[in-house]
């Protein structure tokens, strides 16, 4: 439970700005009987898992869209592989002091660590980050750094690093960390550019459903990409206050594209006053905002009139019907009669000249 608890930790941390890109790594090292590897990575570009490591086949795999077996990717993956061996052999070292140090003997223990960079649209470094954490709860050591300041907290292990130290770390962070992590990052954008760079419109809905009490007005944006987008419940042209909303966290939709839902509740009362509302969105696949709107209470007078319609409708149909029905009998009986009239007179003809013979 807590390995999956800090998983969410790493995804809400690790989302990338908009009109930014980043690469974080996420890795895993765990004590205790488990069905997971003792020890995992998993590097993300933007939202979209890259490489993936583990202990069991110490293998440093490429998950993209675009993978080949060239000597490029063979020494990537080389790299990678010793790279996240080391990491491994520190976490598990760093693992055995901390479980010493609290006095833990029994159950699953899980330390983790989450390095990554951020880099703007225009190829400029952003920040570079590194946390430490064991068991979702002993914080160890942040270091932060963007172009303009440096963040620095010990945590509640590390305890007494002085000014010197972290003038060696921001020293490391600003000439080596941040450098080797925008080049790896400009280097897999570059082979995920068709992926993390397309840009796919919302599809837009305002949905109104009956609830106990009165109705639960939605806005649904949909089928999006990338993640980031605005959306708004207006009433009356004015914004709904996100206190009085529900939901309102983007989704994946299993697809590779989002989904995100706003609602609000509307009384009996507060449905009979005829409120406009609107739901309304801008995303960066968007030249102009989409935007769909609702009347609370017009639409039950719309309704009306729609059902008045319909009755007139099938009146002057089923009057048709019965007219076109009178119309065919009457030239039906009219056809008989006529037969009737000419066999009489043709048997009159042939009783007449019977007579003469």
């Amino acid at each position: 439970m807590k390995y999956k608890m800090f998983i969410t930790y790493f995804n809400i941390s690790a989302l990338p700005g908009s009109g930014s890109h980043s690469l974080w790594a996420l890795s895993t090292y765990i004590i205790g009987e488990t069905p997971f590897p003792e020890f995992t990575v998993v590097v993300m570009l933007d939202d979209v898992q890259v490489t993936y490591y583990d202990s069991n086949n110490k293998q440093f795999c490429l998950q993209g869209t675009y993978i080949s077996q060239t000597k490029t990717h063979d020494d990537e993956a080389q790299d990678g592989a010793y790279v996240f061996g080391v990491i491994y052999q520190s976490m598990k070292d760093r693992s055995f002091e901390l479980k010493h140090h609290f006095n833990l003997t029994e159950g699953v223990q899980v330390q983790q660590k989450l390095t990554g960079c951020e880099m703007l649209d225009n190829g400029e470094p952003a920040l570079v980050m590194f946390k430490d954490a064991f068991n979702a709860i002993y914080t160890d050591r942040t270091l932060y750094y963007n172009m303009t300041h440096f963040t620095y907290d010990a945590g509640r292990i590390l305890l007494g690093w002085d000014g010197m130290r972290q003038a060696y770390e921001r020293t490391l962070y600003e000439n080596v960390y941040l450098p080797v992590c925008i080049k790896s990052l400009k280097t897999i954008l570059k082979r995920e550019k068709n992926v993390v760079m397309r840009k796919v419109p919302p599809r837009l809905r305002l949905i109104k459903k009956e609830v106990s009490g009165g109705f639960q007005v939605s806005c649904l944006a949909f089928g999006f990409y990338p993640r980031h987008i605005n959306m708004t419940l207006l009433r009356d042209g004015q914004p709904v206050a996100e206190q009085e909303l529900t939901g309102g966290e983007v989704l994946p939709s299993g697809d590779g594209n989002y989904q995100l839902r706003k609602s609000l509740e509307v009384s009996t009362e507060e449905l009979k006053k005829r409120h406009n509302y609107t739901c309304t969105a801008s995303h960066l696949s968007l030249d102009n905002k989409l935007d769909v709107s609702w009347e609370s209470g017009a639409e039950r007078v719309h309704l009306s009139t729609l059902s008045v319609l319909l009755v007139m409708l099938l009146v002057v149909i089923l009057l048709g019907i019965f007219i076109c029905v009178k119309r065919r009998w009457r030239n039906t009986a009219s056809q008989s009669k006529l037969v009737n009239v000419d066999a009489t007179v043709s048997e009159e003809i042939i009783l007449s000249s019977d007579s003469e013979i």
